[in-house]
């Protein structure tokens, strides 16, 4: 059993680094460990054990991150296999691996991968999907992500460190908009209770683009288990290119409806100069029964960038507004500046 425990949770340490040790909150039982083979040019590393865990860390002979051929990354993929069989780790074959992958998908190691990725880490017996999550999130590849995101849509991840990790793993791929097809695949796929939906969910708002904020509008609009979800997601929208399609929304549905209500707050969390301009548009035209809601969106406006004071100061008096009394407030936000 102990050297069970020695084996899985030194498969953590590394690949960790280039996943979770990159966050600024981290579960309480990673500790940092470092390669002893060469400490100037390894990174962090973390493992997810208790700090009085022994482990043993092996670094074999560094070999350089040049292109290789499908059957030598076998053979890396191989070695490090040996080496986790003996509770070990080599730093220099992992960032090899992984620089191969990046290269070029290896058909015959994402197999075994998903193998592995199956079996759901049980307690601290077995850190496979937890290791393996973050090796897939590193190489950050079409065909790595895929792999990644499709264990989350179907095999169980109960290990509440292979979850933090998994969540790392998508913040990760989802800071560029690359992989937005599969994202949007996997929403779409994945059943309403599952814990990563939301994760996926916000991965597709944080790089949204015109087609796939339609993507989300059609998913809210569905009226299914997902569609709270989706919309919980508008929140983190930030492009301005997308104002118009949030003004649209708000001219043209219901003027209560929870859709409407969260474009509005989705153009206040912009705090952006074309998103003021148009919640100014908006605001001419509303009751004064809606000075509070105003009040509300245009100080969460200007708390999220100055952009908002200078569009207030420019848009203020271009409408004729219904209500005096909506005009006074937002006013009196750009007047406490």
């Amino acid at each position: 059993m102990k050297k069970q425990l020695i084996i899985i949770m030194i498969v953590v340490a590394s690949v960790t680094t280039y996943v979770v040790s990159d966050t600024s909150v981290q579960d309480p039982h990673i500790v940092p460990v470092q390669s002893n083979k060469d400490k100037s040019a390894s990174e962090p590393v973390n493992s997810l054990v208790n700090t009085k865990t022994v482990m043993d860390v092996k670094s074999t002979s560094s070999r350089a991150n040049n292109s290789v051929s499908s059957e030598q990354t076998l053979v890396i993929w191989s070695e490090i296999k040996t080496l986790l069989s003996d509770g070990k780790v080599d730093v220099s074959l992992e960032k090899q691996l992984i620089n191969s992958l990046k290269q070029r998908p290896n058909s015959e190691v994402y197999l075994e991968v998903s193998q592995l990725l199956q079996q759901p880490d049980d307690n601290l017996t077995s850190r496979n999907q937890e290791y393996l999550l973050s090796l897939l999130a590193a190489v950050n590849s079409p065909e790595s992500v895929s792999l990644l995101l499709s264990t989350l849509e179907s095999e169980q991840v109960l290990d509440s460190n292979a979850i933090y990790s998994a969540k790392k793993s998508i913040q990760k791929i989802a800071r560029t908009d690359t992989h937005m097809n599969l994202f949007q695949s996997t929403f779409s796929n994945m059943n309403s209770d599952n814990i990563f939906l939301p994760d996926i969910a916000n991965a597709i708002a944080t790089n949204v683009s015109e087609s796939s904020f339609d993507f989300i509008i059609n998913q809210i609009d569905t009226a299914s288990n997902k569609s709270v979800i989706a919309m919980n997601s508008m929140e983190l929208i930030t492009q301005e290119k997308l104002v118009p399609k949030l003004q649209n929304i708000i001219n043209t549905r219901e003027p209560n409806s929870e859709i409407s209500q969260v474009s509005l707050t989705t153009l206040a969390n912009m705090g952006q100069y074309e998103a003021t301009a148009a919640l100014i548009q908006w605001s001419a035209a509303q009751p004064s029964s809606a000075d509070s809601l105003v009040g509300e969106l245009f100080y969460s406006a200007a708390s999220r960038s100055p952009s908002a004071y200078r569009a207030i100061e420019k848009e203020l008096n271009s409408y004729d507004f219904s209500s005096d009394k909506i005009k006074e407030t937002i006013q009196n936000v750009y007047s406490n500046r």
